[in-house]
């Protein structure tokens, strides 16, 4: 490492710690902005604008456009159908370096889950407040702690005078959340990169391989009119049993996986997200469903065929009860199994930067992030990398009085500071 990328990446670090309360505020304005996804259709246009502007005020290029707008999107075999795309926006920003011929591309989802029950929460889930040692917020921890990470970063590099030799680029994308992935498929379509890291990930760990799955619905339906939900819920929960062989199945194929046996992926291969039968007042007692996710390192084509096995199951069973055949609908795409490329220039750089800064930086696996975009339409050696808390801890990802911890943001900022110096 030579001389001169040292004293830039002190510099860069005193920076960081000295200007912090700044990078505190540029996360908070963020989560000042509504950009809940609601699967159908998101509102990510004004924290897209946020971003163009704020990339635009350093006088870099910045690029707002929808994932249809790049041609043939909507016949790409990753595209996925039904999101509201044309409504839904990405930005891109570009830095230039000193020479083109490298690039590389750091992204974060601009979108969140919905907010939910505002009354369930301590405080305004939009407040982006800083209080005891943390910023709260709907996205705070999940993603836009990555974004903000980013541009901080660009601003203090510009503030220092530091040109890296290759070009840098930042995507805030959307339609991350309920399975998207079509705001991270278009990144890589519209913005060719040699690698890129996505700053989405959890407690400092590097994802290098992504578990495959999605989120299913199972419809239960009676072929008469009934008076009651019993028919129905006798039906749901013959389904249940026969789905929880297949969620065996997806246990025992990722604790026989190195990379995912003894982890929560693995114990929660199946994890039962809704069950209801019947509606409010009295209504459609003749129907009902369950819907759930579950992880596999399988193929798309052999989990279907386990679910048509599956169906011709039921179907005996339910022609009995008078019930109507199971009907089974993916609410979310099918996230395929990927692995980044071994010894991995990314992943050696990443934990020398944490080795700096005082962090061992350990590679795991993930659970339906966006990794099998940036992977497969990328770069191989793509991978995701941040301090987002799990889904399971209170005011984690998705959870209501979500936050993230200050100290740990200014840790993660500047190993992907000290990163971006030493690529």
């Amino acid at each position: 490492m030579s001389k001169d990328i040292v004293t830039q990446k002190q510099l860069l670090y005193e920076r960081v710690e000295v200007d912090k309360d700044e990078l505190f505020a540029l996360l908070g304005s963020l989560i000042q902005i509504n950009s809940e996804n609601f699967g159908s259709h998101g509102n990510e246009a004004a924290c897209a604008e946020y971003v163009k502007n704020y990339g635009e005020a350093l006088g870099y290029q910045a690029e707002i456009y929808s994932p249809v707008d790049i041609l043939d999107f909507e016949k790409h075999p990753d595209y996925l159908a039904g999101r509201g795309l044309e409504a839904r926006r990405n930005c891109t920003i570009t830095v230039p370096g000193k020479q083109h011929e490298k690039k590389l591309m750091l992204a974060a989802h601009i979108d969140t889950v919905e907010i939910g029950d505002e009354s369930k929460w301590a405080f305004p889930p939009l407040c982006g407040m800083v209080r005891d040692g943390r910023i709260l917020g709907r996205g705070a921890c999940d993603d836009k702690y990555g974004v903000a990470a980013s541009l901080f970063l660009f601003k203090k590099m510009k503030e220092l005078g530091i040109e890296l030799q290759y070009d840098l680029l930042f995507t805030g994308y959307c339609d991350e959340e309920h399975g998207g992935s079509n705001g991270a498929l278009a990144a890589c379509l519209k913005y060719p990169c040699d690698d890129y890291l996505n700053l989405d990930c959890k407690n400092f760990e590097i994802w290098n391989c992504g578990v495959g799955g999605g989120e299913l619905v199972f419809q239960v339906k009676s072929k008469d009119a009934v008076d009651n939900c019993s028919k129905v819920l006798e039906g749901l929960n013959l389904a249940e049993k026969h789905f929880r062989e297949f969620a065996e199945r997806r246990r025992a194929e990722l604790e026989s996986n190195p990379i995912f046996a003894g982890t929560i992926v693995a114990r929660n291969a199946l994890r039962i997200m809704n069950f209801a039968a019947g509606g409010q007042g009295g209504t459609d007692m003749d129907s009902g469903y369950f819907k759930v996710t579950y992880y596999t390192d399988k193929t798309e084509s052999e989990i279907n065929d386990e679910l048509v096995e599956l169906k011709k199951a039921v179907d005996k069973e339910f022609e009995e009860l008078g019930l109507c055949a199971l009907q089974i609908k993916k609410t979310t795409r099918f996230f395929h199994y990927v692995k980044s490329e071994e010894n991995n220039r990314i992943v050696s750089l990443l934990k020398e930067a944490g080795e700096e800064n005082g962090k061992h930086l350990c590679e795991k696996g993930a659970c339906l992030s966006d990794l099998p975009m940036f992977v497969l339409y990328g770069s191989p050696r793509a991978v995701c990398f941040g301090i987002g808390a799990d889904f399971h801890r209170p005011g984690g990802a998705h959870q209501t009085n979500e936050y993230v911890e200050c100290d740990k943001f200014v840790e993660f900022t500047k190993i992907v500071g000290g990163f971006l110096l030493d690529y």
